[in-house]
């Protein structure tokens, strides 16, 4: 209890870090007591300690831990909405989350339909912007992140058909327009993916929810009624979970 205490102290002070006396007095612990518990936590990573200042900030650590929570919250509370577009659409479902500059799949639901595209595993990575999935996560991002992220992904998305930052940007705008992402194709021949992004209630994007199949399977015609399909299901449980007291 008493490491969690002065976690939650640095917390409180994080953006201009604090010292060990200043939390021992916060927290009504004797400063030897907390040199020794501060001292462990950052061999752990959860706190940095600055030797020139000697401020403790929150550690790298404690952001890995936050982000397999948030995916596991995620995961969770979506998964009966995938199972449910999944019965629809029949085909197969994904379920992305933005980390850095790339989309990290971590979920999918299989469809009915005889012939799969399983064309990402759980935990698989790629840069924001390839994919229908990666797409409406970097789509819907404000447009300052939008920049930070199509520079500093610039040299990756040439391993995927030789796409450059111009070409993932032009596909962003077209994403904006129509409220979901489309990859007609253009990333593998015999794959075409819808996406469509879960909005929080600040309308942030969380996640982003797609169905790949093959391009017979999402023709011009069925591609809005996949992202309304995809849209219904995940903001309704989104909205509901948020809603709860």
């Amino acid at each position: 209890m008493r490491a969690i205490t002065l976690l939650r102290a640095v917390a409180r002070t994080n953006d201009r870090g604090a010292r060990a006396n200043a939390l021992a007095a916060e927290t009504g612990l004797s400063v030897a007591t907390t040199h020794r518990i501060l001292s462990v936590l950052a061999q752990e990573g959860l706190l940095t300690h600055d030797p020139y200042s000697k401020l403790y900030h929150l550690g790298m650590e404690l952001s890995v831990l936050g982000a397999a929570a948030q995916e596991f919250s995620i995961r969770d509370r979506l998964r009966p909405a995938l199972e449910q577009i999944a019965l629809e659409v029949e085909d197969t479902i994904f379920l992305l989350i933005r980390s850095g500059n790339d989309a990290v799949c971590i979920d999918r639901v299989e469809g009915s339909y005889p012939i799969r595209t399983l064309t990402l595993d759980i935990g698989a990575r790629r840069p924001l912007g390839i994919g229908g999935g990666g797409l409406a996560l970097l789509a819907f991002l404000p447009d300052a992140q939008l920049e930070a992220v199509l520079a500093a992904n610039a040299q990756r998305y040439s391993s995927y058909a030789d796409f450059t930052a111009d070409d993932i940007r032009r596909f962003v705008f077209e994403a904006r327009e129509l409220g979901y992402a489309l990859n007609n194709g253009i990333l593998r021949p015999n794959v075409a993916a819808v996406g469509v992004p879960v909005l929080g209630a600040d309308g942030r994007i969380v996640a982003a929810v797609s169905v790949a199949a093959i391009p017979d399977r999402l023709p011009e015609d069925r591609q809005e009624r996949v992202a309304e399909i995809i849209a219904h299901h995940v903001q309704r449980v989104w909205n509901t979970a948020d809603a709860r007291p």
